[in-house]
């Protein structure tokens, strides 16, 4: 998988040193929509506004605290296992994470967010705290796929006319491995068709 690369400082743990907050012009040039903290002993995961109301959560409420279920339930359901998982093994281990996933639908639609940090252990290996930044790339992966349809579309054509070149040569055997080519390219083209509308709706 393709990620920023934005990287988060490596902070000793249990430095003793107290952590002020990102300022957001910082975040906003190195495009961060938000902080965020996960209090692993108090089971509570602190987010910042904006990242909050990405995610269709009260910022207020976010800031105070939301349970790690809380938030999981504002990932999209075809991401949840997999990041649920992700996390419970990331603060076994502890160290650097990076979890990318989607969001449920919002007033923002639904956001592609990658979430980037360390989670720190205490002195018996436990995890203590996590802290990270996350990365809207809703756009970019928007761009990507915008890319790849292009792309897939330059290798239809070309395809279609090494069809024409092998008819023209008289060689079915060549021309019936080519239209086996075609039909898988016209699988990949395919994916990017909008997903059709459910029919019971009308």
């Amino acid at each position: 998988m393709k990620t920023s690369s934005l990287k988060m400082p490596d902070v000793p743990a249990g430095d003793g040193v107290a952590e002020g907050p990102i300022p957001q012009s910082a975040l906003d040039a190195s495009g961060v929509v938000g902080t965020w903290v996960h209090d692993h002993w108090a089971g509570q995961l602190e987010l910042s506004a904006s990242l909050a109301g990405l995610l269709g959560l009260d910022p207020a409420a976010a800031a105070r605290g939301v349970s790690l279920e809380t938030f999981l339930d504002r990932t999209h359901p075809e991401d949840r296992v997999r990041i649920e998982s992700y996390l419970h093994a990331a603060a076994v281990i502890g160290g650097s994470v990076e979890a990318e996933f989607r969001t449920r639908e919002t007033r923002a639609g639904i956001r592609t967010l990658l979430m980037r940090g360390r989670i720190e252990h205490d002195s018996e290996g436990r995890a203590m705290r996590g802290r990270g930044i996350a990365i809207d790339r809703t756009e970019e992966q928007a761009a990507n796929l915008v890319q790849s349809e292009r792309v897939v579309n330059r290798m239809a054509e070309h395809v279609i006319a090494l069809r024409e070149l092998a008819r023209a040569l008289h060689r079915p055997a060549l021309t019936d491995r080519i239209e086996h080519l075609m039909i898988e390219i016209g699988f990949e083209l395919a994916r990017f068709l909008p997903e059709p509308e459910d029919e019971s709706r009308h």
